[in-house]
């Protein structure tokens, strides 16, 4: 009679020090949901610049240049995110003799996702999805010109016309990664200079993002409270890229190993 897995690997007694060896189950210690990063690149719609511009044109620009590259600035606000899910729509086959329901995959689908933002005191993160909303559709009077937001208002024959997909979706990565990413000597010298490495990560890449919705941020009179923005985004799909940084072991050993090889190529 064969055996369980669970049995047959012993996975039923572990000691500590099995799971900590890199002889046992590497990496066993549990990652965390509040290390993350969030990057929206603003110049990736086909090669085409008009976004950005509009961007630029229509949003209140802080004064620290930071339109350069806006994504970098909504990174450090980014208050919630997700790693994306996705899911098979499958169908089914009924034998009508052997009494068995066989099901198949038909689609893999990309469900919605939100990111919430925190609202800075010059409102740039309102600013940039609301931009990004009005040049997907913008508003428009007559000569097909946007105008300013004084002469929309005073237009009762305003209209809007789409844009073409490919000139507002952009790509975007989520990345969740370890907070390990300080040498050992780093955390125990008092010094100016810290020696980094890149740590355990995993990162989706978005592929044609846009927003499809800015979920409404209540006020009220009472405690002060921090606003948040919450944006779902729509998208075609993602691709994932996993890194493990090298251990500290094999990184000595390297170190040993140059130090021994670069004495004898100069001997040469």
């Amino acid at each position: 009679m064969p055996n369980s897995r669970v049995f047959s690997k012993d996975r039923f007694y572990l000691r500590t020090e099995e799971l900590l060896n890199l002889g046992g189950f590497d990496n066993a210690v549990p990652a965390f949901n509040n290390v993350y990063d969030v990057y929206i690149n603003f110049n990736t719609q086909g090669g085409n610049p008009n976004l950005m511009q509009f961007l630029k044109q229509h949003v209140l620009i802080p004064a620290n240049n930071v339109m350069n590259e806006p994504g970098d600035n909504l990174a450090l606000f980014c208050s919630e995110a997700v790693l994306p899910g996705s899911s098979l729509q499958t169908a089914a086959v009924s034998g009508l003799r052997q009494g068995v329901t066989q099901n198949y995959a038909v689609y893999r689908r990309y469900p919605d996702f939100n990111l919430t933002f925190y609202s800075q005191k010059d409102y740039f993160t309102q600013e940039i999805f609301n931009g990004w909303l009005e040049y997907i559709s913008p508003t428009q009077i007559e000569d097909r010109n946007h105008g300013s937001i004084d002469r929309q208002r005073s237009r009762d024959n305003a209209f809007k016309k789409l844009k073409y997909p490919r000139s507002y979706k952009c790509e975007m990565e989520i990345t969740s990664f370890s907070s390990d990413f300080l040498m050992p000597e780093s955390r125990q010298n008092d010094q100016r200079r810290v020696d980094k490495r890149t740590p355990n990560y995993i990162t989706y890449y978005m592929k044609n993002c846009f927003p499809s919705n800015i979920i409404a941020a209540p006020l009220a009179y009472g405690n002060a409270e921090l606003i948040k923005t919450t944006v779902s985004f729509k998208y075609d799909y993602f691709t994932i890229a996993r890194g493990a940084r090298i251990d500290d072991e094999d990184r000595s050993l390297r170190e040993k190993a140059q130090k021994l090889i670069s004495p004898f190529m100069l001997a040469i």
